[in-house]
C-alpha cells in the first residue's frame, strides 16, 4: 500500500517539477535570445518544447487528481499548482488565436505592393534559417484587404531633406540603421535606409527598408517591414509601418522646409 501511494505522489510531484521547468525554459530562451544573441530557431524550438512541457503537466496532474479522488491519496496541491502553472503558460498561445485569425498569413509588408523596396545590405547578413528578402506577390492582395491604410507618402518637400528626416525617425524608434545612401544622381535620385528592429519582450528581430524618391515636386516615401522567422507576424509588421510613417510626419510637421531648394 505504501509503495503504491508512494507512486502516486511521485505523479503529481513530476506533473509539479515538469510546470516549473517550463516556465524556466521560456524564460532562459527569452533571455538568451534577447541578450546573448541566441539563434531564433533554436529559442522558438525551446518555447515549443515548454508548450510540450506543460501540456505533459497538465496530464500527469489530471490523472494523478482522478487517482487521488478514487484512492484517497495525497498530492492534491501539487496537482492544483501544476495545472495552474500550466495553464498560464498556454494562455500565451491561447491568447494569440484571435489575431491569427482574425488578420492574414502574412510576414512581409510594403507600401508599394507593385514595385516593393528590396532589401541589399540586410539581405546578406540574415542569419541562416531565415525567410527569403524576395517579395511574394501572393501578399499583396492579402494586405490590402486587411492594410488598406498602407499606401505611399508623398511629401511636398525635397527629397534629400525628406531622407534625413526619414533618418531622425528610424533613430528616433530606436531601429538600427545598416545602410544610409542619400538621394543622388547615380541612384536615379532615390534614397535608402535599411535597418533593424526588435521585438520588446523576446527580441526577435525584423527588417525595414525605408525608399525616398524624387517625385518632381516633391519626394515619395515607401517603407517595407518583413519578419525574419515565422509565417505569421500577428500583424507586427504592419503595426511597425504605421509608426514609421506617423513619426516621419510628425517630423515634417515640426521642421520648416529648407529654402534654396525647389
Amino acid at each position: 500500500m505504501l509503495r503504491t501511494e508512494q507512486r502516486r505522489l511521485l505523479v503529481t510531484r513530476w506533473a509539479l517539477r515538469i510546470a516549473a521547468f517550463a516556465v524556466a525554459l521560456i524564460a532562459t530562451a527569452a533571455l538568451l535570445h534577447r541578450f546573448l544573441d541566441l539563434p531564433t530557431p533554436v529559442a522558438l524550438n525551446l518555447i515549443l518544447l515548454a508548450f510540450a512541457g506543460a501540456l505533459t503537466a497538465i496530464v500527469l496532474a489530471g490523472y494523478g487528481l482522478v487517482r487521488i479522488w478514487q484512492r484517497g491519496f495525497h498530492g492534491t496541491g501539487n496537482a492544483l499548482v501544476a495545472i495552474a502553472i500550466a495553464v498560464a503558460i498556454l494562455m500565451w498561445p491561447v491568447s494569440l488565436l484571435p489575431e491569427i485569425s482574425r488578420l492574414p498569413q502574412i510576414n512581409d509588408i510594403t507600401t508599394d505592393t507593385d514595385d516593393p523596396p528590396v532589401f541589399r545590405a540586410l539581405a546578406q547578413n540574415r542569419p541562416a534559417g531565415a525567410q527569403d528578402v524576395a517579395y511574394d506577390p501572393a501578399f499583396a492582395e492579402k494586405q490590402r484587404a486587411a492594410y488598406p491604410d498602407l499606401r505611399p507618402l508623398m511629401v511636398d518637400r525635397d527629397p534629400t531633406e525628406v531622407f534625413t528626416l526619414a533618418g531622425q525617425t528610424l533613430r528616433r524608434l530606436r531601429m538600427n540603421v545598416v545602410r544610409d545612401e542619400p538621394p543622388a544622381v547615380a541612384n536615379n535620385g532615390v534614397g535608402w535606409l535599411e535597418a533593424t528592429d526588435r521585438t520588446l519582450v523576446m527580441g526577435f528581430t525584423d527588417d525595414v527598408v525605408v525608399r525616398v524618391t524624387d517625385a518632381g515636386r516633391g519626394a515619395r516615401i515607401d517603407v517595407r517591414s518583413a519578419s525574419r522567422f515565422g509565417r505569421h507576424d500577428l500583424g507586427r509588421n504592419a503595426e511597425r509601418v504605421r509608426r514609421i510613417l506617423t513619426g516621419l510626419i510628425q517630423r515634417i510637421q515640426a521642421t520648416v522646409p529648407q529654402t534654396g531648394r525647389r
